[in-house]
Formats: C-alpha cells, sequence, structure tokens
C-alpha cells in the first residue's frame, strides 16, 4: 500500500467543506466511515476508510485542514484512480485536480472524460 495525494497543482480558488465531502463519500460508499475532526491533535477536516472489495482492502482518505487536497493512506494506485475519477467529476468538474504520487512525484491531471484506467496507466 502506498500513499496518494489528489490535489492542484497550484494554489486552487475553491475549497471542500468537510461536511459536502462526507455527504459524498457517503452516497458513494454506505459503508464507509467518516469522521468529521474525529482524531484529535489531526489537521484533518474529515477522515474516513472505505471498505474495498476483496476484503480487508481498505481505502484511507483524509481531507487537509485546507480543503484543498484529500491524501490517500492506505491506498493501492487502481483505489487511488478510482477515488480521484470520482472525486474531480463529482465534486469538482473541470478545475485541474491531479492524483499525485509523492514518492516519485508523478502526477496525472483528472480531465473530463478521462478513466481511471487511464489515470493509472498514467501513473506506471
Amino acid at each position: 500500500m502506498s500513499e496518494y495525494l489528489v490535489a492542484p497543482m497550484e494554489e486552487p480558488d475553491w475549497v471542500v467543506s468537510a461536511e459536502e465531502l462526507a455527504a459524498a463519500l457517503r452516497e458513494r460508499w454506505p459503508l464507509a466511515r467518516v469522521g468529521l475532526g474525529a482524531v484529535e491533535g489531526s489537521s484533518m477536516l474529515l477522515e474516513a476508510l472505505i471498505p474495498l472489495q476483496p476484503a480487508p482492502r481498505e481505502l484511507g482518505v483524509a481531507l487537509s485542514g485546507t480543503g484543498q487536497a484529500v491524501t490517500l493512506e492506505p491506498a493501492d494506485l487502481e483505489a487511488a484512480a478510482e477515488f480521484a475519477v470520482w472525486f474531480a467529476g463529482t465534486l469538482l468538474p473541470g478545475r485541474g485536480i491531479h492524483l499525485i504520487e509523492p514518492g516519485s512525484m508523478r502526477s496525472v491531471e483528472i480531465v473530463a472524460g478521462v478513466s481511471a484506467d487511464e489515470v493509472r496507466a498514467g501513473l506506471t
């Protein structure tokens, strides 16, 4: 498992609210465990765990304190790409969101119509 970041490459003029992301996560993944400011001492506005198949895989989601980036950890490339495409299309269409692999600093822009497979290919 690795860490990925879903974020713009430059300072954005938008903010994703924790409440908006929580509602969207619960709608898309009803079994997700979502907490708003739930971890004491954390600067994250939201933290969630999304169960994936096959169990016991899960995707960790954390919305930054600025509301302008999402950290995915634990995550594999498949889950990260699918989340990034969903996140950009659902909450921030056309806003220049990237899926970034911090370890290698590789990134792929999530543009309208891009598939999770295309995002994965861009990071491999």
